[in-house]
């Protein structure tokens, strides 16, 4: 009988938010860290969640592959790859010199020798809240966490981890 009070739109969906805007404005604001409170929701007739996931990770790497494949002969590239768990892999005619692992903002890359001829790139959209938005660490975490166990699904030890904050604008890389 308690359910005969709701209306259509209460069954449906008793954490709908009308104005779609509002919401992608203040998601940083309201989405502190660990507060998110109850399930995780697609707004209707879009592809936001309530946790501000927004679906344009494909995007990203084709312009990514798109801004590689015009650049092959500059780069010396033979080959762009598009893959699931390791987004774009690029396949080299000549060894490249291998730097060890800094984030992008860095000036000083230190060459220690290490060539390789197989490079991936992984990027990674992140929404970040109000408390945490270092997209720089995030980037060097994960970068990490992929390289360092002993299960790595990436094909070579030679690669970069491209980070995008979704919220805050920001991006930032970390690899070789």
């Amino acid at each position: 009988m308690r359910w005969k009070k709701l209306t259509n739109a209460q069954r449906s969906g008793l954490n709908q938010i009308p104005n779609r805007r509002f919401t992608l404005w203040w998601s940083p604001t309201i989405n502190r860290a660990n507060i998110y409170v109850g399930f995780q929701v697609q707004l209707h007739l879009t592809g936001i969640f309530m946790h501000g996931k927004i679906p344009i990770h494909e995007s990203v790497v084709t312009d990514l592959c798109q801004i590689f494949d015009q650049e092959l002969d500059a780069l010396e590239v033979e080959t762009v790859s598009a893959f699931t768990n390791h987004d774009i892999l690029l396949f080299v005619a000549y060894k490249w010199d291998i730097s060890k692992p800094s984030l992008l903002a860095d000036s000083k890359d230190v060459i220690d020798n290490t060539t390789s001829q197989k490079y991936w790139l992984d990027v990674q959209l992140h929404r970040g809240d109000y408390d945490s938005h270092d997209v720089e660490r995030y980037a060097r975490a994960k970068f990490l966490d992929y390289t360092t166990d002993n299960i790595s699904i990436y094909p070579s030890v030679t690669g970069v981890m491209i980070g995008i904050d979704l919220a805050y604008n920001l991006h930032s890389a970390f690899g070789n």
